[in-house]
């Protein structure tokens, strides 16, 4: 008795197990997109409700309607429009919490699912990305089994289930999603699309990351340059790093602390040549973040993107800050120079009114007169030595950064080395501009395509140098921490690489799946199936060969199913393996003869003995519907083996 009950558990016990299974679900999905004391108040009632269901302890309804309503006038007074679905999310938290805490029916159950179905559709409103489907697809699952479990609860709640039923029920209530789920994605190829998304308001904006505005203030850089998280992704071929550089935006006004940008002209086929140098295409996915800059790789020449604006210094915008992830393909070149005939000196030229005395002596030491590339490299060079070191922390924030910086620290970022080698360009008579955007980049094997993060947030010189143009000039010190390629080794890290893959696929290739996309491919099919190149001797062989290993796949499905359907269960072949030996010793079953009756006219008194105690030991099982254990099988071979021996 006491192995029965270990193996037998109440259906109201499955359907708590996987009632359970949901909630925690509800919390692992929704952690990190609503404050965390939510997810704590529906684990916390969760465990109260086993308490409660162990001790027999039942909360009047009563009260917890009662509580249910104070909860929604409480969020109904805190309503706030700019977050909608997060407000939502946090009421169905705790009203499936309240739930969990009654004593549970089939209707309670029930309730509980459509809850936690409300709180995946809201995920998939604040963000629609791998973990979403993978959350989506277990709670399908999950709820495939709950209802077929909560059908026999329905029937009888103290019903006794055996682990073999359990597994039995599992398995074949499974078969629900392994089908609907490749039918969803073939509806979901197939069916027209629209790009006039209708729920789109109820969307939650995506988090803006931080970046680089229209100016630059010294010491505000090392903020972005300690951000690990991703600001795009670039799909193309790997190239040497040292031309990673992404650029974004040029400032050319300084005012002693900070850079700005100018009012940039559009772009004009009178502005000079393209740059010259290796072609590289890219397909940049760029998260958003607070600024409408676009970026692309070392000179972008190019960016396909709707109502995108090119300027004459080669950078890209789109008329509003980006705030959703945006992807766009771009065509660049590799150069140092970007080719300019005649520019505005006097713009490339301004510097602070109140411009140190002691920068402007300091800057007169590197002038080599009538040659402005030696002056260039002389103040590379000096910012490039050891006299100066790469930090982050400690920066100069005074009323003259910049002179601190030179003078006295000797440490800073980026900024600090590109604004000094301005000025002190300038100072010469050099025209220059600050160029924005990364360095470096680390790139995916797996994916082929780089990632760029924050933290490699960077910003670099261009001189003007005539006959020439703008050239760049990094004098910030080679390979800072900042943008180093560190994610080349350990198992983490290549774990983390591989779900950005993941994740990457699913954004390029579902996420941005829409109508134009659909009208391709049929398109393409089409052509493909009109070509007029194709031969019909081709066609011919290549139908026959398709042909025929279709028939092929088709006859192996149709004799696995047939073996499947005509494979006995374990105990009606060991029955008929009765049936077999009493025929073979010369007692054959009559067609419609029962098998007590059959077994009772056998004359042989101890064959006779013998066979009556298998069919009754195997009809106490089977009609009883209690499934045959390994034991009763072994039972009834055992008591088989005796009728050979009783002759």
């Amino acid at each position: 008795m006491t192995a029965l009950n270990f193996t037998q558990l109440k259906v109201r016990t499955v359907v708590n197990i996987f009632t359970y299974c949901t909630g925690a679900l509800s919390i692992l999905a929704l952690s990190g997109e609503v404050p965390s004391v939510y997810p704590a108040v529906l684990l916390g009632a969760m465990g109260l409700s086993v308490l409660f269901d162990l001790k027999k302890i039942i909360i009047p309804r009563w009260i917890l309607t009662i509580l249910s309503m104070v909860v929604l006038l409480y969020f109904f007074l805190q309503f706030n429009m700019q977050d909608l679905i997060g407000h939502i999310m946090e009421i169905l938290f705790v009203l499936m919490g309240i739930k969990f805490l009654e004593h549970k029916e089939f209707r309670d159950y029930m309730q509980i699912y459509a809850l936690t179905v409300f709180v995946l559709a809201g995920l998939g409103l604040m963000t629609f990305g791998m973990a979403f489907v993978a959350y989506l697809l277990v709670f399908f699952i999950l709820l495939c089994l709950s209802l077929i479990f909560l059908t026999f609860y329905s029937q009888d709640p103290e019903l006794e289930l055996t682990n073999q039923t359990i597994r039995t029920v599992i398995t074949k209530s499974l078969w629900i999603p392994v089908l609907a789920i490749p039918l969803t994605g073939l509806m979901f190829i197939i069916l027209p699309r629209t790009s006039y998304p209708i729920l789109t308001f109820l969307n939650r904006p995506e988090k803006a990351r931080s970046g680089f505005t229209d100016n630059v203030r010294l010491g505000q850089v090392s903020d972005i340059q300690e951000d690990e998280r991703i600001i795009f992704r670039a799909t193309m071929e790997k190239v040497d790093e040292s031309v990673l550089y992404w650029r974004g935006i040029t400032l050319d006004h300084f005012d002693g602390i900070s850079w700005r940008g100018p009012k940039r002209a559009y772009y004009s086929a009178s502005r000079g040549s393209s740059p010259v140098g290796q072609r590289i295409n890219q397909t940049i996915y760029l998260e958003p973040y607070e600024n409408s800059s676009l970026f692309g790789l070392d000179k972008p020449v190019h960016m396909d993107l709707r109502a995108v604006r090119k300027y004459d210094d080669l950078t890209f915008a789109v008329p509003s800050y980006i705030e959703r992830r945006v992807r766009y393909t771009v065509f660049s070149i590799i150069s140092d120079t970007v080719p300019e005939g005649a520019i505005d000196r006097q713009k490339y030229l301004q510097l602070p009114r109140l411009l140190s005395s002691r920068i402007v002596s300091f800057a007169r030491e590197f002038a080599v007169p009538d040659d402005a590339e030696a002056t260039i490299r002389r103040v590379a060079d000096h910012l490039n030595s050891d006299r100066y070191t790469y930090s982050l922390k400690g920066l100069p924030l005074t009323k003259n950064p910049l002179e601190s910086f030179l003078f006295d620290s000797r440490s800073g970022n980026c900024e600090y080395f590109a604004s000094a080698m301005a000025v002190l360009l300038r100072v010469n008579n050099i025209p220059s501009r600050i160029v924005g955007g990364y360095r470096g980049g680390y790139y995916n094997e797996m994916g082929n395509y780089y990632l760029v993060p924050q933290k490699y947030a960077h910003v670099w010189v261009e001189a003007f140098i005539d006959g020439k143009g703008w050239v760049r000039y990094d004098p910030t010190p080679a390979a800072p921490e900042a943008f180093t390629p560190v994610y080349k080794q350990g198992v983490f890290l290549r774990l983390q690489l591989f779900f950005d893959t993941v994740n990457y696929y699913w954004y390029g290739i579902v996420l941005t799946y829409n109508l134009e996309r659909q009208l391709s491919i049929t398109r393409s099919i089409f052509a493909e199936i009109k070509k007029p190149s194709v031969s019909f001797h081709f066609l011919k062989s290549a139908a026959v060969r398709h042909t025929g290993t279709a028939l092929v796949i088709i006859i192996l499905i149709i004799t696995a199913w047939t073996l499947a359907r005509s494979a006995s269960p374990r105990e009606i072949a060991l029955l008929n393996r009765f049936l077999r030996k009493l025929k073979a010793l010369g007692y054959p079953k009559g067609e419609c003869e029962g098998l007590e009756e059959y077994a009772a006219r056998i004359p042989d008194e101890n064959i006779r003995r013998t066979s009556l105690e298998f069919v009754r030991r195997f009809e106490n099982i089977y009609y009883t519907d209690r499934p045959f254990m390994a034991e009763d099988l072994k039972a009834l071979k055992e008591i088989m083996e005796r009728i050979g021996n009783a002759q």
